[in-house]
């Protein structure tokens, strides 16, 4: 119901789509952040679709009527409820892929097996998983994180938010970007701020993202950064568009996940505008940042070890300039955003019943 980084990738992909010669359509619950948001950025094909329940036959059939008159060649669900409300138009011959975007445990594997054509993964932590309990390795293809390398880039603009926040020129800025919930950690980079702050007083502190329902945690979090008396030196934007920027404004980014995690949108973006990220090594995040390589790793719910990392970054700059830039290289040459398309497109045509085109 919410809008995150797994409603922007299909968000994209379905663009993607529509603008290269194929014919998407998004199904999606009314009342949404996903259905709403698409709406709002003008994307046409978006179809309000009741899936509050893991079960109404009459969804079902809607669903099957509607791919029967748009002459649908293939499904791509992405959770358990839509996948099940769109078993009825795989058991009347039309293919389903299931994207799976979270490594948390998996309750019925048997769905996995036997009710769907095929497993996308969007990260090889997810694939281990799915082996795990039984589904077949060649019934699963991981297609991980990409970038659009048109709108993240080294080029970008971000001026405009020093003056916005009065960030001087000596400032570092340190970012990190998510939906505000539990499982992504924002209560220790909190914490890792305050450490830092301690030592060095000319950094600036970012958290881009808002909170979901009461927005209980979101307020927590505002109130550790009063009580730590880091007003000026933490800022919680709320939701923003221009993350692009925020990147941009960075000197790195920071991914403090604890929890189900595939391949964070915010690691490839990061990467293609040449800067660096600390991040913890939950799911499949390793899959793409590798300490000292590209990126520092430390261990979830390690405040001490996130600020020491972050200190590494500020103080070393031959070692930032070095990170960042094989960053940058990672993401040109392997996390485009076309390349994971053509990865998408082939394994879609490997379901597609014969003769017809691809």
């Amino acid at each position: 119901m919410n809008w995150g980084g797994q409603e922007y990738r299909t968000l994209r992909e379905h663009n993607y789509l529509n603008s290269n010669g194929h014919k998407s359509w998004i199904m999606c619950h009314p009342d949404s952040g996903f259905f709403k948001k698409a709406k709002e950025l003008g994307y046409g094909n978006i179809v309000a679709m009741d899936f509050s329940k893991s079960w109404k036959l009459n969804v079902a059939i809607k669903v099957l009527r509607f791919c029967r008159q748009q002459k649908i060649d293939i499904i791509n669900s992405h959770g358990s409820r839509d996948s099940l409300l769109c078993l009825l138009s795989f058991i009347y011959g039309i293919p389903l892929i299931r994207s799976r975007h979270v490594t948390s445990p998996i309750k019925k594997h048997i769905s996995y097996q036997y009710g769907c054509s095929h497993v996308i993964a969007t990260a090889k932590a997810i694939k281990e998983i799915l082996v795990n309990i039984g589904v077949d390795e060649s019934r699963v293809t991981v297609i991980g994180g990409s970038v659009d390398l048109n709108k993240f880039n080294p080029y970008n603009s971000s001026d405009y938010l020093r003056k916005e926040f009065n960030i001087k020129k000596h400032d570092k800025i340190v970012v990190n970007i998510g939906m505000i919930r539990s499982d992504k950690g924002q209560k220790y980079y909190i914490e890792a701020a305050r450490e830092v702050l301690k030592r060095n007083k000319d950094v600036k502190f970012f958290l881009i993202g808002e909170g979901t329902g009461n927005k209980k945690l979101e307020i927590e979090l505002r109130d550790m950064i009063n009580t730590y008396g880091m007003s000026e030196s933490f800022f919680m934007t709320g939701y923003r568009d221009d993350v692009a920027s925020f990147i941009h404004l960075s000197d790195f980014t920071v991914v403090a996940s604890v929890g189900v995690e595939a391949q964070s949108q915010i690691v490839p973006q990061t990467f293609a505008t040449k800067r660096t990220v600390v991040s913890t090594n939950v799911g499949g995040l390793t899959e793409l940042v590798q300490d000292g390589a590209n990126g520092l790793v430390v261990p979830p719910k390690d405040a001490k070890a996130m600020s020491s990392a972050i200190i590494r970054l500020i103080e070393d700059e031959n070692m930032r300039n070095k990170l960042q830039e094989n960053a940058y290289m990672m993401a040109v040459n392997n996390l485009s955003f076309e390349h994971l398309m053509d990865k998408m497109i082939n394994l879609y045509c490997r379901f597609i019943p014969k003769p017809k085109k691809c």
